[in-house]
């Protein structure tokens, strides 16, 4: 078993050594948080603990979140500013009264300072298929007919996102 998982460790992508501890704030999709990263020297893991904002204020009755992965282009490291490629998923669907998750495929830019940094982002995804009572409120999902015709099949999405970070 102990093999087995030293095997395992040494085919992940990225390097086990922690170059940056960043916390900060990040907009995605509508949900606004604390954006939580550990970049290594060529990768990076974050995550959006968030809540959903649009003209009508913070919406904090319901907790999102979104999650990923990042990669530095050109095999540079994440302490560099310049292009990355990634993946995330979580709530990406942006809608104020219900979660619908979705996974994507993100390109972005950093720019790294001493002591911070800026990312901006779009992502393309899916987002999962829900039924009527998932989002919308009992009455309106009676009939077998309603229920049909509001139900939500898989959907394309754009993800866009920013985020201003301070390193360690």
């Amino acid at each position: 078993m102990r093999r087995w998982l030293v095997s395992l460790i040494a085919l992940l992508p990225f390097s086990a050594q922690a170059d940056d501890a960043l916390i900060g704030l990040g907009y995605l999709n509508g949900l606004v948080g604390i954006n939580l990263e550990w970049a290594t020297t060529q990768n990076s893991f974050f995550a959006l603990p968030a809540y959903y904002v649009d003209s009508s204020g913070l919406d904090t009755d319901e907790f999102r979140w979104v999650v990923g992965w990042r990669h530095k282009m050109e095999r540079g490291m994440m302490d560099e500013s310049g292009f990355y490629t990634g993946l995330m998923a979580g709530d990406l669907g942006g809608e104020r009264h219900y979660e619908r998750l979705g996974a994507g495929f993100e390109i972005g830019h950093q720019w790294v300072k001493p002591y911070s940094r800026w990312t901006v982002s779009a992502a393309i995804g899916a987002l999962e298929a829900l039924e009527c009572a998932d989002y919308k409120a009992a009455i309106r999902c009676d009939s077998e007919e309603e229920q049909e015709q509001n139900d939500l099949d898989i959907e394309p999405v754009v993800v866009l996102g920013i985020s201003y970070s301070f390193r360690r």
